[in-house]
């Protein structure tokens, strides 16, 4: 990638990502996944569209498993790229320090026709302390993510409101970036190009936090398609449990 080495990983990646998030069995084409953490499984009705990824076409029919797998270190990645990081910072009541972090890129092989498979990005928020990036209960997340060459590959920014939250309970928000269809009535698929998962958790006093790390998937490869079989564009859309919306801190 631009003459950045590429490594083998070692075996703390299934260490880093084993913190059971969320839990995922087979889904059909037409439902995602999402677990509330330490609670059971919420599937979430999509449109009924194919979602794929950069992956190869044997994938496509399990994306919320093949998400939900490489999220959570369920696949090996075959190697690792330095030198990504991550400008993260909040807004709403008030504005903590924005801080710089870095990224830990993994890829992985996923077929015999060399396809490229999108990145998992995994960034660890230990190093700011037990809590973590202190954010206010109401406002914007922005996540900046850079490539070994400095430059912007993708800026995130997820709205939450996080007032109703009782002491001492956690949740999560994950948003997706689709490219898909302009037509609304295509039968075309869409494609999963940028991903991130963002873990809240309150205080004993309710003050909110990111904690423990934020997990991104985005896409190794530039995207192009024959806008003669159809027209797309990049859509955003942000999900998170709802029953329960929060579960107790364990």
């Amino acid at each position: 990638m631009n003459g950045n080495a590429e490594k083998r990983p070692s075996n703390k990646l299934t260490n880093i990502l084993n913190t059971n998030i969320v839990s995922c069995s087979a889904l059909s084409c037409s439902k995602l996944a999402l677990a509330s953490e330490g609670e059971g499984e919420q599937i979430l009705e999509e449109s009924g569209r194919i979602l794929s990824t950069s992956a190869p076409a044997s994938t496509n029919c399990l994306l919320g498993n093949f998400e939900e797998s490489i999220l959570n270190g369920r696949i090996e990645p075959c190697g690792a790229v330095d030198g990504f990081t991550a400008a993260i910072g909040a807004s709403g009541s008030f504005c903590p320090k924005h801080i710089s972090l870095p990224v830990s890129a993994y890829f992985f092989k996923l077929s015999d026709d060399n396809a490229p498979s999108p990145y998992l990005g995994h960034i660890n928020l230990d190093t700011l302390g037990k809590r973590g990036y202190h954010i206010p209960k109401k406002g914007t997340v922005q996540v900046t993510l850079f490539n070994p060459n400095k430059t912007v590959v993708k800026m995130f920014v997820v709205m939450y409101d996080m007032t109703d939250m009782p002491p001492r309970c956690q949740t999560f928000i994950r948003q997706r970036t689709l490219y898909m269809p302009v037509d609304s009535d295509s039968d075309q698929p869409s494609y999963l190009r940028y991903l991130i998962h963002l873990r809240f958790a309150s205080t004993k006093s309710s003050k909110v936090y990111l904690h423990t790390d934020l997990r991104l998937i985005f896409a190794r490869d530039k995207f192009e398609f024959d806008n003669k079989v159809a027209q797309y564009e990049l859509r955003s859309f942000t999900e998170g449990p709802t029953k329960p919306k929060y579960s107790p801190k364990r």
